[in-house]
This record gives C-alpha cells, sequence and structure tokens, in this order.
C-alpha cells in the first residue's frame, strides 16, 4: 500500500502561478513533500542532491526543457533517480510532443489546465504502474 503522506514530489515549471497550483492540489491529494523548481537546470540539481518519488514537469522551460530533463533523467549513469516516475504537463498536448515525450520516458501526460481530479487520477495512474523509488513508504 502507497503512503501518500510520506512521498516526496518535485514540480518543475518556469510559471510561478502553474507550480503553486500543482504544488497546492498534490498537497490537497495528501502528498506530504512537495518541493518546487522554476527550471530544468535547478530540478536536475535537486534529483541529483536528494531522492524524490514523483516528478511533475512541464514541456516548455527556458533553461532546460522537459526533453532535456528526460534525457538526464533517463539515462542510466544518472543512477537511482533515472527510474523516478514523471508526469508531464503540458498546454501543448500536439501529438508530435506526446510521442517525444514517450520516447523519453514520461509515464504520464497531463494537458494544463487540469483539475485537482484529474491531477489525482494520473497521479495514482503512475504509482500504481511503476516500481517503488524507496520502499520505506510502501507497505
Amino acid at each position: 500500500m502507497i503512503i501518500p503522506g510520506q512521498l516526496r514530489a518535485l514540480v518543475v515549471d518556469d510559471n510561478t502561478y502553474a507550480r503553486a497550483i500543482c504544488m497546492m492540489g498534490l498537497k490537497k491529494l495528501g502528498i506530504g513533500a512537495v518541493e518546487e523548481a522554476d527550471g530544468g537546470g535547478e530540478a536536475i540539481l535537486k534529483l541529483m542532491s536528494s531522492p524524490f518519488h514523483l516528478v511533475l514537469m512541464d514541456w516548455y522551460m527556458p533553461d532546460i526543457n522537459g526533453a532535456g530533463i528526460m534525457q538526464v533523467l533517463r539515462d542510466p549513469r544518472f543512477g537511482g533517480p533515472a527510474k523516478t516516475p514523471v508526469i508531464m504537463m503540458t498546454a501543448y498536448p500536439s501529438q508530435d510532443n506526446l510521442e517525444r515525450a514517450r520516447q523519453l520516458g514520461v509515464n504520464e501526460i497531463l494537458p494544463k489546465p487540469f483539475t485537482t481530479e484529474q491531477l489525482g487520477m494520473a497521479l495514482g495512474r503512475v504509482l500504481a504502474t511503476t516500481a517503488p523509488v524507496d520502499d520505506a513508504v510502501f507497505l
């Protein structure tokens, strides 16, 4: 059983309002620790320095976009975080973007804008189909 209150999530988006909405939704859904990054560079640094059970990220960002983060994150040389589940949030769910995201290892795609209910459903699908990153949060 997953204990949401012990999960750590990272929300990556260059838009402050979008990060706040996503973080608020995750907290409403009972996710215990939610951190934020305002771009890809900061996200990669955070992912390298501490474990996260889940990453929610925007696809289009000015410094390092979602594709760039995924290329680093899914590289086996990156170590344990390479298996971290990723939900891509995008206001541009074109077929090309969706295909590219899937090829790079995105687990779930969540078109913006989304409701807390839609976020919860995406979260449920990801957590149900991915291996635990840290067994301590699973009973």
